[in-house]
């Protein structure tokens, strides 16, 4: 018989797959946007768009939803900041891709890469991308803490940050509410916008070197 921990993780992944082909017919239209712009991109720059179609689409996806939830493309690897200067630079395309595409092969989400990368590099580079953010949560009874995380060293953002732990939490999270507790104000705000966008109910408190958040995901 599988053991209880290989059983939960089959469900976590089935939950996942579900999600991304929900995700896929909401976002629909959008991806096919998305597609166009970045096949000019690539052929302008001589890059290539990461060949497994399920990572691709994926990052077209949370794309899509980055631009409905903020209202505008930013990378989906990173939530916004407070600063206006390095949130114009995240516009995906970022400005950092070049750089990146220097260092590993591929930009920092493995979207873009070299045209002549091989399977082997696509993969290693997408192999360090999910190392990153699929670490383990500081969470428990029911309380979530994002804070603590390394830093990306070109945009100094945390890796991963509240939004993608949200998200990595409610992969397997069964509670009807959820508290957060973040470093920042501008963590604060974005997940209020992620609150509005999906329609959950959102309060914070702030303390003196904290913010609490409450998700009501049901009543």
């Amino acid at each position: 018989m599988p053991s209880l921990g290989k059983k939960k993780g089959k469900i976590i992944m089935l939950k996942m797959m579900i999600g991304f082909f929900k995700d896929l017919w909401k976002y629909r239209h959008q991806v096919k946007k998305q597609d166009k712009w970045m096949q000019k991109y690539i052929a302008k720059k001589n890059y290539a768009l990461n060949p497994s179609w399920m990572m691709s689409t994926n990052l077209k996806v949370w794309l899509s939803e980055m631009e409905a939830t903020f209202g505008q493309r930013f990378c989906p690897c990173f939530e916004p900041s407070s600063d206006t200067v390095l949130n114009k630079k995240m516009m995906c395309p970022c400005e950092f891709v070049e750089d990146e595409i220097k260092e590993y092969g591929t930009c920092h989400c493995a979207l873009f890469g070299r045209a002549d990368l091989d399977k082997a590099g696509w993969s290693a580079s997408s192999k360090r991308l999910m190392q990153e953010y699929q670490v383990p949560l500081n969470l428990k009874d029911g309380v979530l803490d994002t804070r603590d995380k390394p830093l990306d060293p070109r945009r100094n953002l945390p890796i991963p940050d509240a939004m993608h732990q949200l998200k990595s939490t409610l992969n397997s999270y069964g509670g009807n509410s959820l508290k957060m507790i973040v470093a920042t104000k501008q963590e604060v705000l974005n997940l209020e916008k992620i609150a509005t966008y999906r329609n959950y109910k959102f309060t914070q408190v702030e303390h003196q070197d904290h913010y609490e958040t409450m998700l009501q995901f049901r009543d």
